[in-house]
């Protein structure tokens, strides 16, 4: 987490620096540094995901694959959200954020689907 945490202030000392003479590179700067770090952290993940993939591949595995589709999906999105707002592009980060509740919805709806038929069954028991 150290070295992580060293990464970051560095990139940040480095972007905001740069920032004043050249705000393109200056966000490709952090943007980078982040997709690295965010890939750093996941590979650090890996053997608690290999749990995960055991424990979905359960019966119940549906709802656990769903939620972390749900889960990654968030992920992704306020990952982006966060570099458009760096860019100064608030408009685009709301899109973006519309988009993966959006995704978010679409990959838990058959789910909701399958709740709702099962209280109707109940209902009509």
């Amino acid at each position: 987490m150290m070295g992580a945490a060293v990464c970051a202030l560095c990139a940040a000392a480095f972007g905001a620096i740069l920032k004043k003479t050249n705000r393109e590179i200056s966000l490709l700067l952090t943007a980078g540094a982040a997709a690295l770090l965010l890939v750093s952290a996941l590979e650090g993940l890996a053997p608690l995901l290999g749990q995960m993939e055991d424990l979905a591949s359960g019966a119940p595995g549906r709802y656990l694959k769903v939620m972390f589709k749900a889960v990654g999906i968030a992920l992704i999105g306020q990952f982006a959200s966060h570099i458009c707002k760096d860019a100064g592009e608030s408009a685009l980060a709301f899109t973006v954020e519309l988009s993966a509740k959006a995704a978010i919805l679409a990959a838990a709806f058959p789910l909701l689907t399958e709740l709702l038929g099962t209280i109707a069954e109940i209902l009509g028991s």
